[in-house]
């Protein structure tokens, strides 16, 4: 089964993996990270996935529904919080956004950024001129009103075809946005590509499209740009399907801005550790945050079966991008997914697990693992953090964000009053 038909498993409220077994874990480790609340949307509903992407930029977090129906089915809708509205650290609800031209199955919330005024939401399945094309739409601060949060645009690939699957990966950095298609075809099947766009490119407020990244060896089912992000003059995306030297192993790429001429986006690095196994799917998550990179391999097997890693990459001495540590769960056993969901900033590094037991079965769990941790450049695991009130098949760990001293872990799996309806836990620094 492949990463996509995975996720589609998960969005329709289906358990990924069945524990054969549950065991009695052992107590988190030191608290860096205390839990602050619980985030939920206004309006829950059942197989919401509230929770399945999440964003972090200051005071703000956005977390996406794509399972939202409104008034159709499956249109989906994202949520945008800010930290002191109703109360110091309150976090309430800012807005409710959905796009202006919402369809049914479009799963708008699939992938969500925020930077500053400015989000970023993908909806894959938005059909354009075709079937399931994709968009990504631009909503800011101050649009329609002060204070409010309107769309700008709705931004779609140059060379957008059906099934390409535009928007199920999105990152924005100040005026530069990424976007992921991995259906594009590309000349094969499900062969991948990613977007950049630049904000007043063909206009002033415009988002134009100023580059098309592909992966060095294109080949069918690479799925390049399932997962991408962007910081500063670096973007990272993933192409989990790549074979590299086996058989699904996964290949994660860094473009820097004006590598090989201004705004090229050339390519620095593609990275495949030196112990790639196959069907490992390294790139299903990827993260940066200027000066380093986090790559999850979720379907590592590690002494095991699926059990999960993070690959955290910088530049050496000379400028050269490696891998400074592989990082495993502590308490890692088969099916755990850890690696599905990663953030970085900073000292810090977070891996979700959200098939991790965590005291019953799926429940889920992220790990915090800190850079001098158990020596210099270490990247030693300093937290396990679990939902409070966790419940089996919650798969806390699902989608993780960090930012500042804020750190969000999305269960997607949170029943609420209902079924999946979803949850986003936000925890802050002690």
């Amino acid at each position: 089964m492949n990463a996509r038909t995975r996720l589609a498993a998960l969005l329709a409220g289906a358990a990924l993996f069945f524990a054969a077994c549950q065991a009695k874990d052992e107590e988190p480790a030191e608290t860096v990270f205390t839990s602050l609340l619980k985030l939920t949307a206004a309006d829950p509903a059942d197989y919401d996935s509230f929770g399945l992407s999440l964003a972090l930029d200051g005071d703000y977090a956005l977390v996406g529904a794509p399972g939202y129906n409104g008034s159709g089915d499956n249109r989906g809708a994202a949520y945008l919080f800010l930290r002191n509205q109703g109360g110091a650290d309150a976090w309430g609800l800012v807005k409710k956004l959905v796009p202006d031209d919402p369809a049914d199955k479009d799963m708008f919330g699939i992938s969500v950024a925020v930077s500053g005024d400015t989000v970023i939401i993908g909806a894959s399945g938005a059909d354009g001129g075709g079937i399931d094309e994709g968009a990504a739409y631009i909503f800011s601060r101050d649009r329609g009103g002060a204070g409010n949060w309107g769309q700008v645009k709705r931004i779609a690939a140059s060379d957008a075809d059906d099934g390409d699957g535009f928007g199920f990966a999105v990152a924005i950095d100040g005026a530069t946005a990424v976007v992921g298609a991995d259906g594009a075809d590309g000349g094969g099947v499900n062969r991948g590509a990613a977007y950049v766009f630049y904000r007043d490119q063909g206009g002033a407020g415009n988002w134009g499209q100023v580059a098309r990244l592909v992966s060095r060896d294109p080949a069918d089912g690479n799925q390049f740009g399932f997962a991408v992000d962007v910081a500063g003059d670096l973007a990272v995306v993933g192409s989990p399907g790549e074979n590299g030297a086996g058989v699904k192993r996964g290949v994660a790429y860094i473009f820097s801005r004006d590598m090989n001429g201004a705004d090229a986006w050339g390519l620095v690095k593609a990275f495949s550790p030196g112990d790639a196994s196959d069907r490992a799917w390294l790139g299903t998550a990827v993260a940066t945050d200027g000066v380093r990179a986090v790559v999850g391999s979720a379907w590592d097997d590690g002494g095991g079966t699926d059990r999960g890693s993070a690959h955290v990459l910088g530049p050496d001495g000379l400028g050269t991008w490696r891998e400074i540590k592989k990082l495993v769960a502590s308490d890692g056993r088969d099916n755990d997914l850890f690696g599905y969901a990663v953030a970085i900033e900073g000292d810090f590094v977070v891996a979700g697990a959200g098939w991790a037991r965590g005291g019953g079965a799926e429940r889920g769990q992220a790990y915090l693992f800190v850079r001098n941790e158990g020596g210099a450049d270490n990247w030693g695991e300093a937290q396990r953090l679990r939902a409070d009130g966790g419940r089996n098949e919650d798969w806390f760990g699902a989608a993780v964000a960090l930012d500042g001293s804020h750190l969000l872990v999305g269960a997607t799996g949170d029943d609420g009053a209902g079924r999946d309806r979803g949850a986003a836990f936000l925890f802050r620094k002690r």
